[in-house]
């Protein structure tokens, strides 16, 4: 497969770079989030791999799996966590979930995976994950994340999965829908595992950041920028890495990673096999769009 490092080469200078929050065991919801420009960067025609969706494959359904974080500085960007002796990354998890989903997922011949990246050692802007994720015309979009909050594992109600997605109501309706519509039927699958199902979590930008139309943009910057390019788009947390009952049972062992995974690639394949490909095609949203008040 080709992976995003080898086509970013190929992107315009103008590209501008998101900045990337770190998360830590003393934060609460780290799923890198309202950074970046208010805008969705130009999709150069140049960035299609020479090879893939778009082309030849176009039959196929196309995934675009983002594993969350990855080291900035020296450090991982993620949260983290030790127990017994032991220190949990969430970047180091999410690589592995994102490698499971991708494997389960490339099984089936109608599906072709990219991946963001192929390191957890490496972090990619996240303007620059959406735009690879339009310039392969993804029919879904989906960025891998596990969650953390004050605490020491036993706060009340900082379990489970969750969707950071798209409001809908405003620019993009048909697509924040079908988001929502794929983010659920994910965490259905998580769920079915034993993980509390905490739901969709849709939050408004805390800058006034505005989408083309001058409507409110989402605050985490994944399903921002897809709804900006026209893409099914958005996070799902698969736990808490400081809940221990989190940790212990669904994030602590590769073969509990492989099971989130799974999870992960049965929900795409079930909301694929629903709704299909996307017919939206995708914006380029450009610096000349609205930005904010």
């Amino acid at each position: 497969m080709i992976h995003l490092k080898k086509v970013l080469k190929h992107f315009s200078a103008t590209l501008l770079i998101a900045v990337l929050f770190s998360g830590s065991i003393f934060s609460t919801s780290k799923a890198e989030e309202e950074a970046g420009p208010a805008f969705a960067p130009p999709v150069v025609k140049s960035t299609v791999p020479e090879a893939g969706p778009g082309m030849n494959l176009r039959s196929d359904c196309v995934v675009v799996l983002d594993p969350g974080h990855g080291k900035t500085d020296g450090h991982y960007s993620g949260c983290h966590f030790e127990y017994n002796g032991v220190t949990y990354y969430e970047d180091i998890i999410t690589m592995k979930i994102a490698n499971y989903t991708k494997e389960y997922l490339e099984k089936n011949s109608n599906y072709t995976v990219y991946l963001t990246k192929d390191s957890s050692e490496v972090t990619v802007p996240l303007d620059q994950r959406a735009s690879f994720a339009a310039s392969v015309h993804a029919d879904l979009f989906v960025s891998l994340h596990v969650d953390s909050i004050a605490g020491n594992g036993t706060t009340r109600n900082a379990y489970g999965a969750s969707s950071m997605s798209p409001r809908t109501g405003r620019f993009n309706d048909g697509i924040a829908l079908q988001s929502q519509e794929a983010a659920n039927t994910i965490l259905n699958q998580l769920t079915s595992l034993g993980l509390h199902n905490r739901g969709l979590i849709l939050q408004d930008s805390k800058n006034g950041t505005l989408y083309p139309d001058g409507s409110t943009a989402d605050y985490y910057a994944i399903p921002r920028y897809s709804q900006m390019y026209g893409i099914r788009g958005f996070i799902i947390e698969h736990g808490y890495i400081n809940y221990i009952s989190d940790l212990t049972l669904f994030l602590s062992t590769d073969d509990q990673l492989k099971a989130l995974g799974e999870a992960d690639a049965k929900g795409i394949i079930e909301y694929l096999n629903k709704a299909g490909k996307s017919t939206f095609v995708p914006a380029k949203q450009g610096p000349g769009a609205p930005a904010s008040n």
